[in-house]
């Protein structure tokens, strides 16, 4: 009776713990699974993303989409339009040249209320640009199909900031003058009609008061309020725009100048490419942008004017001791070489050659001169013969004669008598 009431304590807490988790188990395991599997993101998901921007002008949509996918350039730009109040025109793009950002951010610096909106909501605008790079279709159906609910709604128009061209079922919204472009300000609730997803109702983004518009009340009511004109740079902008009908963004990179060319005949348009360089080492969503898109070193950023930068300290040399300097000594190898067998010299073969005939060149002719007589001489003219000099011997001086060889025993060598020589005999007269 002692331990009955603690044991039906634990057994109690027990049974209450088991079906406290009962229910959160199931909900555990699906986001868990959720995760590992990145799922697209669902219609809800995307009307609750694309609500805000929708109804944005054509060219600045396509800045907003395509600068999305590189949510830490956002920030970067957002934080030095932060420090850099009133900066524009040339001003402005000598100052952002040497950024390293990708064009679609820097062309974004011209509006700082709206970077300042994807930077406050910085999850949104990652969640956005995910939604770009995998679901880049969707998004395009999405922003038209959001597009026509508001014109149907009546909130929708042309006016003297914009102008809306209505294609069958595709809605352009562009500048009513070229160059000057204002930013809308609405509240997603009223603009589109009733809500139709409760569960995922978009949000509504209040600027600072350095970027409000005068008339920024009357959003809750009526529902588009317009802000100061903006002047584009054209050398900021590369003039981007949707491609509705096969839902890919185009953008012109032909830096547009002050000077007035004539008959000259522009490149045509290229399609936007996301540039895995810019993203800076942040991972994708899923694994299909991850194949897609692999990654790559962050390009190197020129720092801000007027900031150090710090000297990168010098990397001392590393030495490694006596011992362990003999261990990782490696004796050279000498390569073996394969004996070559001798090959033998080849005799070149000579063709034999047919004998020549004799040509004519070649035969010699018969002389026809008769051959000459022996002239008669004289006795006084006739030579005698050269007489033939006796071997001289060797010289003796220093040996000595062998005793036993005696004048008998040496044979002298005859002496020739010179020829006389003969007196021809003369013929007398036959």
């Amino acid at each position: 009776m002692k331990f009955a009431r603690p044991i039906a304590w634990l057994a109690s807490a027990a049974t209450a713990m088991t079906l406290a988790m009962a229910p959160i188990a199931p909900a555990q395991a699906q986001a868990s699974a959720a995760w590992r599997t990145q799922a697209p993101y669902t219609q809800q998901e995307l009307d609750q993303m694309l609500a805000p921007i929708a109804l944005y002008p054509d060219a600045l949509l396509a800045q907003v989409l395509m600068a999305a996918t590189y949510p830490l350039e956002v920030v970067q730009a957002a934080r030095f339009v932060q420090r850099n109040p009133g900066l524009g025109g040339d001003a402005l793009e000598r100052a952002v040249a040497p950024m390293g950002w990708d064009p679609s951010v820097a062309a974004l610096t011209q509006f700082p209320s709206v970077l300042a909106m994807m930077n406050e909501e910085l999850e949104w605008t990652q969640r956005l640009g995910e939604a770009v790079l995998a679901q880049r279709e969707q998004v395009m159906d999405t922003v038209q199909a959001l597009r026509a609910k508001a014109y149907a709604a009546g909130s929708l128009r042309s006016t003297e900031q914009q102008q809306v061209i209505v294609q069958e079922r595709i809605i352009l919204i562009e500048p009513w003058r070229p160059g000057l472009l204002w930013v809308p300000y609405y509240n997603p609730l009223i603009v589109f009609g009733t809500w139709w997803w409760p569960a995922y109702p978009p949000f509504l983004w209040v600027p600072p008061v350095i970027y409000r518009p005068p008339y920024f009340p009357e959003v809750y009511s009526v529902g588009i309020v317009w802000g100061p004109v903006t002047v584009i740079l054209a050398s900021l902008w590369n003039d981007p725009r949707p491609v509705w009908r096969t839902r890919p963004m185009v953008i012109d990179r032909v830096p547009v100048t002050n000077v007035i060319v004539t008959n000259a005949t522009a490149p045509r348009p290229q399609v936007w490419h996301h540039d895995p360089a810019h993203r800076r080492s942040i991972g994708y969503r899923t694994p299909a942008v991850r194949d897609r898109y692999p990654s790559v070193p962050a390009p190197r950023v020129a720092p801000a004017p007027g900031q150090r930068v710090a000297p990168t300290p010098p990397q001392r040399e590393r030495i490694t001791p006596a011992p362990q300097r003999e261990r990782e000594r490696v004796t050279p190898t000498t390569p073996r070489r394969e004996p070559v067998a001798p090959v033998p010299p080849q005799r070149e073969r000579v063709a034999p050659t047919a004998p020549r005939e004799p040509t004519r060149s070649m035969q010699r002719e018969p002389s026809t001169t008769p051959p000459a007589r022996p002239v008669p001489q004289k006795p006084s003219q006739i030579q005698p013969p050269m007489q033939r000099q006796a071997p001289v011997a060797p010289p003796t001086q220093g040996i000595r004669a062998p005793s036993d060889v005696g004048p008998q025993h040496r044979q002298q060598s005859p002496q020739r008598q010179p020829q006389q020589p003969r007196e021809p005999q003369q013929r007398g007269p036959q």
